[in-house]
């Protein structure tokens, strides 16, 4: 290259200088006005000859195309309804029972790698039939063989009745292959081949097709070695099971046989093309003027061998018919032009409705325009003759011109096609590009930019699809969480109008959903609700926190309760606000909250109840009992010296019954606190022995009344500890061997035993009784449970019940063995107490025990109106001659008496004539002189409600009815002392 051509220019100061040097401007203007002159006369001429016949034949050529391919269609159709017909036979035949003829199965054998097939034809021609080798032997189903083969017969008649079909057949899902007419399956099919895998069988399925339509397939090649073929197929189903496909084979030689025989007027031809552009029949003129390299082969050879160059035989590879190939797309029929080796063809185009194949009629536009050319030749040559000398006078200039335009043409249009080609390149993907350098500037800043525009494109793609896969899974992830929730949730904006709404069911909405979407909150909610979301929506805007709301509101599925949850929608790419509602419906749990407020309002009616009838039973029966056991414990004491020792019995029997009464009293008590959660036991390391001793010495008279054995095996626990309330553990044994006193038989037996095991101190109680059968056992601990109706014993039937709440309460456990008729086995094990806590729990009570005398004389005031009630008192009192008692029978005495005595402790009834005890307490408490007086509750009122109240209002302490003497003195003796100790 010279050195100005290698400098880099602008373009346009490039193209200047060149044709400025070169006079091309001189020239160009020369041979335009002669060329002018020439085209105008030219096509006058031309034109008024050539509109007529150039109609007429386009139209001719044009019906050519539509009637033979209407030919072509109304035996594609034959076959589709054949086809059709051929499947709703096999439907029917797989509906039926049948057996296989005994002619089919003798000629049916299996290969070595177990394939199912036909060894030879029937006499009177049959079908071919192939099972493949990928189903087991044992899982061929000759059944279907069988069914399948009844059809051979209108498979042979299908054939027969149309010269086009090369092959009828049906192939099953699992590989099962009959087809007519009959021919050596093996010699042309692998043992392992899988017919669902070929466009013949899943071209048909569901996916493919969906409406279960004959479809015709893309030309293939057989698998049996018949070329390339055609098929029409059609599912057949078994409900929606799709079991195989039926199809009938065309070769595609027969059809380019036909197209081979049009008679096409102009020296035409035909061309048969599928839907994609794939040529399937081009006679030899057509070979020639596409070039298609089939040297001395026939046509029909060429078709059967055209995988060979397939490119070459595709309209949409070849560069002169890509564009005819566009035009085609999409047109049933149509007429273009294309240029083939330099010569215009004139093509028309009509489409088989059943296969998608387009027939083109294609004829050389000279052959139309003979005539016209014959007169336009001789125009030419008058023309040629006007412009001969001016011609010659520039053809030497002319060339050298030409040379040089070449030269220059070529320099601008190599770099354009390159560029071109990248474009192109990138336009079909491949967007990251090699950067090609010219020499002109332009060309070279172009060249840049495309490379540059590709490598955008190309990370604008990967970040395209990489946020469309986002997109996916966000929107599969979000329909797969609202089919599986029951919630509504809807996007509204701040005015309240409904954006979008996702439900499973549109019963909870208040109307159908499209409706809904041209709504607002307004008009669906009642003004007052209405109010409460849009004040909802306000509130949420300004804190940007999540609000929940609960409405009620008619729906399509009638009235409900639903709960509603507001939350902001933090987005930067929305332009205003918005917020998501997310709706659940809580009618039922509405309903279940109502039931259980009416439940529970129920359930503490009938409580409060139970509670105000044992607590007036208590108050009633401990009254009475007060003074019953009070003094008769009175005469117990005094009755040695004064009473005779028949009159010490009877008092000893009024105690006894006494006592017996306040148990069931006390028993029906405990129970009552234990179901109310309000009983408490106190606790800490007791010793065995004493407790055990204490419990024989009474129960052993009631035993020696019934002449029954009690012994004892105890020697194991003495000094042994367990962790128990003292009282409670002696109520748990005094039950149990009561009981097998009661319920045990005259001159029977008792043995009581313990042991130590696994930390835990066993006692167990063994009687000779009556026994427990095994359907009342597991019912024992039940309360009011009597085990035998039909013997007279006294008892409430709720002593099991009590001993085993209290086991429980205590860390325990109780267990029964009992065998009716021979007598029973009661266990209760409580933990023991190791040696160590043992020495401290024992130092400590040592020193608790440890008290001296009153350092003062003590006043001690106690109010009550019954007079039974405070000779009692008095009685008990008179050992103590260091205590002073004084006596009010009502509240205002016992205020005024303590306001004038201020004595060291108060004993107050609640039950008093006008201000009743609790009135007294704050009167006592709002003195001065009393304000911090120890001040103790006696009352009949003895329920775990009744005492907590007590000493909730600020009693010291509280005392029940009947008063235990000993407990009664222990309480005084308590606080007198702690008195004295300040």
């Amino acid at each position: 290259m010279s050195e100005d051509v290698q400098k880099k220019w602008p373009l346009k100061m490039w193209l200047w200088h060149s044709f400025r040097r070169k006079t091309l401007l001189p020239l160009f203007i020369v041979g335009m006005i002669f060329g002018l002159l020439y085209f105008v006369t030219y096509e006058w001429s031309k034109k008024v000859t050539v509109n007529g016949l150039e109609d007429e034949a386009f139209e001719d050529i044009e019906q050519v195309a539509i009637r033979e391919g209407q030919v072509i269609s109304n035996e594609v159709k034959s076959i589709s309804r054949m086809t059709d017909l051929f499947r709703k036979e096999m439907e029917l035949a797989l509906q039926q029972e049948v057996s296989l003829e005994e002619v089919d199965r003798q000629r049916l054998g299996y290969t070595e790698e177990g394939v199912l097939h036909t060894t030879k034809n029937r006499a009177e021609d049959g079908a071919a039939v192939y099972y493949s080798a990928l189903q087991p032997r044992d899982e061929h189903d000759m059944n279907k063989v069988a069914q399948v083969l009844s059809t051979q017969s209108f498979m042979k008649h299908i054939y027969e009745s149309e010269p086009l079909i090369s092959s009828v057949y049906f192939n099953t899902y699992d590989s099962l292959n009959v087809i007519y007419p009959y021919f050596k399956v093996m010699h042309e099919y692998a043992p392992y081949l899988n017919f669902a895998q070929y466009d013949f069988y899943y071209e048909a399925n569901e996916e493919h097709n969906p409406y279960r339509k004959v479809k015709w397939t893309d030309a293939y090649l057989d698998q049996a070695g018949r070329g390339w073929i055609s098929s029409a197929i059609a599912p057949v189903y078994h409900g929606n099971f799709l079991e195989g496909v039926v199809g009938i084979d065309v070769k595609v030689s027969t059809i380019a046989n036909d197209v081979l025989d049009l008679n096409i007027p102009w020296d035409g031809f035909g061309v048969l093309v599928e839907d994609d552009g794939a040529i399937l029949a081009l006679p030899k003129k057509g070979e020639q003027l596409l070039g298609v390299e089939l040297k001395n082969q026939t046509y029909h050879r060429a078709v059967l061998e055209s995988t060979i160059k397939p490119k070459d035989f595709n309209m949409y590879n070849r560069e002169e018919t890509k564009k005819l190939a566009a035009e085609m797309e999409g047109q049933h029929k149509g007429m273009s032009t294309v240029t083939l080796q330099g010569e215009e063809q004139v093509v028309a185009w009509s489409t088989v409705p059943s296969t998608g194949w387009k027939l083109m009629v294609i004829v050389q536009g000279e052959n139309i325009y003979n005539n016209i050319t014959t007169v336009n030749e001789k125009l030419l040559r008058i023309g040629a003759f006007m412009i001969a000398g001016l011609f010659l006078l520039y053809v030497v200039y002319m060339l050298y011109l030409s040379k040089y335009a070449r030269k220059m043409s070529y320099q601008f249009s190599a770099p354009l096609m390159e560029m071109n080609d990248m474009v192109h390149e990138i336009g079909e993907g491949d967007y990251f590009q090699q950067r090609k350098i010219y020499d002109i500037q332009e060309l070279d800043d172009i060249s840049s930019s495309i490379q540059v525009m590709g490598e955008t494109l190309g990370k604008a793609n990967i970040a395209l699809h990489n946020a469309q896969q986002e997109i996916v899974i966000r929107e599969s992830d979000l329909k797969a969480v609202i089919s599986s929730i029951d919630d509504i949730i809807m996007r509204l904006d701040e005015y309240g109008h409904y954006l979008t709404i996702w439900t499973r069911d549109e019963q909870q909405l208040s109307m159908p959903k499209e409706e809904l979407m041209n709504t607002t909150i307004d008009e669906v909610f009642s003004p007052k609700d209405a109010q409460l979301f849009m004040d909802s929506i306000k509130e949420v805007k300004q804190t940007q926190q999540v609000k929940n709301i609960e409405y009620y509101i008619e729906t399509i599925g009638g009235k409900r309760w639903f709960q509603g949850r507001l939350s902001p929608i933090t987005d930067s790419y929305i332009g205003h606000n918005q917020y998501v509602l997310t709706v659940r419906d809580i009618t039922d749990l509405k309903e279940l909250q109502q039931s259980l407020k009416q439940a529970k309002e129920e359930a503490e009616r009938a409580s409060e109840a139970k509670s105000e009838f044992l607590s007036s039973m208590s108050h009633e029966l401990r009254t009475p009992m007060n003074a019953i056991l009070g003094f008769a414990q009175l005469l117990e004491f005094d009755g040695e010296d004064r009473l005779t020792e028949s009159q010490l019995e009877n008092v000893e029997e009024i105690i006894r019954a006494g006592n017996h009464l306040l148990a069931i009293i006390n028993e029906i008590l405990d129970l009552a606190k234990i179901d109310s959660g309000k009983l408490s036991v106190s606790i800490e390391p007791v010793e065995a022995s004493p407790v055990m001793e204490e419990v024989f010495s009474i129960i052993q008279p009631l035993a020696n009344k019934r002449d029954i054995t009690l012994t004892t095996a105890i020697d194991k626990c003495e000094q042994l500890y367990v962790y128990a309330d003292r009282t409670r553990l002696k109520q748990v044994l005094l039950n149990l061997l009561s009981n097998a006193v009661k319920y045990n038989y005259e001159k029977g037996s008792i043995h009581f035993s313990c042991f130590v095991k696994q930390e835990y101190l066993h006692f167990v109680v063994e009687d000779t009784g009556f026994g427990i059968d095994n359907k009342h056992i597991a019912n024992i601990f039940e309360p009011f449970t009597r085990i035998r109706d039909d013997v007279v014993i006294e008892g409430t039937g709720i002593g099991l019940t009590l001993t085993k709440q209290l086991v429980a309460m205590m860390d325990g456990a109780i267990t029964v063995q009992s065998v009716e008729g021979q007598g029973s086995t009661f266990t209760v094990a409580l933990p023991l107490v190791d040696q160590q806590t043992l020495h401290v729990k024992s130092s400590e009570r040592q020193r608790a025990m440890k008290h001296g005398r009153y350092k003062s004389r003590k006043k001690l005031l106690y109010v009550e109106d019954n007079p039974a009630n405070l000779h009692l008192v008095q009685k008990i009192l008179e050992q103590y001659p260091e205590i002073e008692l004084l006596a009010a029978t009502n509240g205002e005495m016992g205020v005024d008496l303590a306001q004038a005595h201020e004595p060291n402790m108060i004993l107050l009834d609640l039950n008093l004539p006008g201000s009743d005890g609790y009135e007294v307490l704050e009167r006592l408490r709002q003195t001065p002189e009393t304000s911090k007086t120890t001040v103790i509750a006696i009352s009949a009122n003895a329920m775990p409600r009744d005492i907590e109240k007590g000493l909730t209002a600020g009693f010291d302490d509280y005392v029940t009815k009947p008063l235990q003497v000993t407990k009664f003195i222990d309480v005084i003796q308590k606080h007198l002392c702690n008195n004295n100790s300040e």
